[in-house]
């Protein structure tokens, strides 16, 4: 019997292997890839296209539809986790957060589909750039710029915090710019309700979040965290959006949690001095270690960027 090889990079797999060891692509118990299983499922007005990318719990692929001429990122459980409960669980929370959040700076689900050997979410594809790597190509942003996107991740994550849901990773891989200036959030993966009936996937003591752009209360492993979290994350992207760096970095992740945890901010105006005072402060106050310390919602810090 010929032996099953990775579709992606054609190593052996062993028998069976739901995932290649080689290139980490996720393979079906029968050994077709999982985009073969995906497009079964969709059907003949889907067609998968290509892999966007991947992460620990997910595998993103570009579909496109042909009923309505647009393109679909669709996002799909890793087949290793399947297996898992409370990885299972975490995604359906993922899906339904993000489903119930109609705003026009936040990427809306489209549909989303649960089997007993596939879960998956489909979005539009958004035209744009993540903001981490328009960063990368542009640096340190324009003034207004820098402001006009922060205006709109605030009114973003104001909005889903009035809907109950806290993101708990704020950061600019997980915003993507368009060519006419419109940023929309996406990935709310890790994020929790703010009700006490709507559970806690996170224990406290895991860590949750990009280690750069944690409050330090989530840098602390708190299990009660809530839209201050959010704040804070947001205030360490307007800081890199205008320094062209995050305040706090290290050679180790504990010693990025640590700087959050107990080091002061260095100065914005120090690293760029023709910040405007007043944008510096709201970011400042955003940075602050006690979470009461900061603002009191997210309107409050975005009407305070146009304050003088």
């Amino acid at each position: 019997m010929t032996p099953r090889t990775c579709a992606k990079c054609n190593t052996p797999l062993a028998p069976g292997a739901r995932f290649c060891i080689e290139c980490g692509a996720a393979v079906e118990v029968d050994g077709r890839p999982v985009s073969v299983r995906l497009q079964e499922d969709l059907g003949p007005d889907y067609e998968v296209l290509g892999e966007l990318g991947r992460g620990g719990f997910a595998v993103v692929f570009l579909v496109g539809d042909r009923t309505h001429g647009r393109h679909l990122a669709v996002k799909v459980m890793r087949q290793e986790l399947i297996l898992s409960k409370s990885v299972v669980q975490r995604f359906r929370r993922e899906i339904s957060y993000a489903s119930k959040l109609q705003h026009p700076n936040i990427v809306p689900v489209a549909f989303s589909v649960e089997r007993i050997d596939l879960v998956y979410y489909a979005m539009p594809r958004v035209r744009g750039v993540p903001l981490n790597k328009h960063l990368e190509m542009k640096g340190a942003l324009e003034i207004e710029d820098a402001r006009q996107i922060l205006v709109q991740l605030a009114a973003a994550l104001a909005y889903a915090h009035e809907h109950g849901v806290v993101h708990r990773d704020v950061k600019p891989s997980n915003a993507i710019l368009s060519p006419d200036g419109l940023v929309q959030i996406l990935d709310f993966g890790v994020a929790r309700g703010l009700t006490p009936d709507d559970g806690n996937l996170t224990a406290s003591g895991e860590l949750i979040g990009s280690p750069e752009y944690m409050s330090p209360e989530q840098a602390a492993g708190s299990g009660d965290l809530d839209h201050r979290t959010d704040i804070y994350s947001w205030g360490i992207v307007g800081f890199e959006l205008l320094a062209g760096k995050p305040p706090f970095l290290g050679n180790t992740v504990p010693e990025v949690l640590y700087k959050h945890m107990t080091e002061p901010p260095p100065k914005l105006r120090d690293l760029r001095p023709d910040v405007p005072p007043s944008l510096a402060a709201v970011l400042h106050r955003c940075l602050e270690k006690e979470p009461a310390e900061r603002w009191g919602n997210m309107r409050e810090a975005m009407r305070a960027l146009h304050r003088p």
